[in-house]
């Protein structure tokens, strides 16, 4: 899918050019957003309102093209298309199915779907676009919204900030040789196995109190991330028992520390780890979590990891080595390297809507594979946590250890709030 004449191209931006270099048909890096309605979605509206977002949102306007040294995005002119539906979690997307888009946008019964590839964006950025498009259908079903509702409107104009690489805004000058990558690989960790899925993944949401995880944060001086982190990791030593440490990764949204309006990636992982035998009580865990966050996420440390990434993907190096050289040692690495980290843990935080939007639940789903078979994604709306484990094995005794955890600090779930596709069909896994 090569360039018009006159079309401007531009790179992915310093923290996702690795993202397509890796990805193949069936391995991609995605992620799932979903929004429970009041009503039956209607599937003609949707894609409507879908069109009508892209004319406002260019950074999801675009296909991908191959460059010299790197896959580049330019504007896509195609229609975009809304599907319904299969009960495939994180199926991988087919840009021939998509018109060449990033992302998928289904529906079934009252639920909306968007899957997106991490390439594009982070889920601050796609919960953003996720959002205008649910505004627009409920604008084309006669809704009225304020201007102040905190989704942007697809009538709105957009700023120049949304579609900046915030990683090149915020980078301090510093030489190549001050770039540490086996800093941040990082040694290798326990990784959990089990028996694989055929054909792909499935996920499973608990619903729980969020003011009852919260006190519990508090009663520990924590914060609920710490919390949430700290009690994974004891979760992970009760079904697996492993003799590594544990490696926990935890993405960062770095809008809290460098302000930017951008909807593409601004993310950082910070690592956790823990070593099992130094922890008796799900409050050492909690504890050795909240010291190593509150150590490794200061503004001072992220800027320096900003400035590695993006002096890193910016060199003269990466710019003069063909981009057929790259995705054959990426993929020569991927068959022989293993994974620096045991579990990823993502809280997407507090979402607050209108009432007119008419969403009654929300989840958030991250991608695995073969190495990383299981991860854990959090968000809160209207007072609920949704818990959500997406899974590439049959195994589900870290979602039971992690039920009983919470059962033990008298916590249960409310999962009734949430009963679409808990148990989803699994979709193409990576193999």
């Amino acid at each position: 899918m090569g360039k018009k004449r006159g079309e401007k191209a531009y790179g992915y931006d310093c923290s996702a050019k690795f993202y397509p270099i890796m990805s193949t048909s069936r391995a991609q890096s995605l992620f799932h957003l979903s929004a429970t309605l009041k009503d039956e979605v209607d599937g003609d509206r949707l894609c409507r309102a879908l069109n009508d977002a892209l004319g406002r949102f260019a950074t999801f306007r675009v296909k991908q093209i191959r460059g010299y040294s790197e896959y580049k995005l330019v504007n896509n002119d195609a229609p975009a298309k809304v599907f319904p539906f299969d009960g495939r979690i994180l199926a991988p997307i087919d840009k021939k199915l998509t018109g060449g888009y990033l992302f998928r946008l289904s529906y079934r019964g009252r639920e909306a779907r968007l899957d997106m590839f991490h390439g594009l964006a982070d889920g601050a950025g796609a919960m953003k676009f996720f959002l205008a498009i649910l505004r627009r259908y409920r604008e084309l079903e006669g809704v009225a919204f304020d201007e102040d509702c905190g989704i942007i409107s697809v009538n709105s104009a957009p700023c120049e900030q949304e579609g900046e690489d915030a990683f090149l805004r915020y980078a301090k000058k510093i030489k190549l040789s001050e770039v540490d990558l086996k800093d941040m690989a990082g040694s290798a960790p326990h990784l959990r196995k089990g028996t694989p899925l055929k054909g792909g993944y499935e996920g499973r949401t608990e619903v729980y109190d969020c003011d009852e995880l919260t006190a519990e944060a508090k009663k520990r001086g924590v914060s609920f991330t710490a919390f949430m982190t700290g009690l994974l990791a004891m979760c992970i030593e009760r079904e697996s028992r492993g003799k590594r440490p544990f490696v926990l990764m935890i993405p960062v949204n770095l809008r809290r520390f460098f302000p930017s309006e951008t909807l593409r990636n601004f993310v950082l992982f910070t690592r956790v780890v823990i070593h099992p035998e130094k922890c008796a009580c799900l409050d050492d865990y909690v504890a050795e979590a909240a010291a190593q966050l509150g150590e490794n996420v200061t503004k001072e440390k992220l800027l320096d990891k900003i400035s590695t990434t993006a002096k890193g993907m910016t060199a003269g190096i990466m710019r003069a080595t063909p981009l057929f050289i790259k995705i054959f040692f990426a993929r020569i690495g991927r068959l022989i390297m293993r994974s620096r980290q045991t579990i990823i843990y993502s809280n997407l935080g507090v979402q607050t809507l209108p009432e007119q939007l008419g969403a009654e639940a929300l989840t958030f789903n991250l991608n695995v594979s073969k190495n990383n078979v299981q991860n854990f994604a959090t968000l809160t709306y209207k007072g609920n946590a949704y818990c959500s484990v997406t899974s590439a094995i049959k195994e589900r005794a870290l979602e039971d250890e992690i039920l009983k955890a919470l059962g033990e600090l008298g916590i249960m779930p409310k999962t009734a709030l949430y009963a679409p596709d808990i148990a989803n069909k699994p979709a193409n896994a990576d193999k």
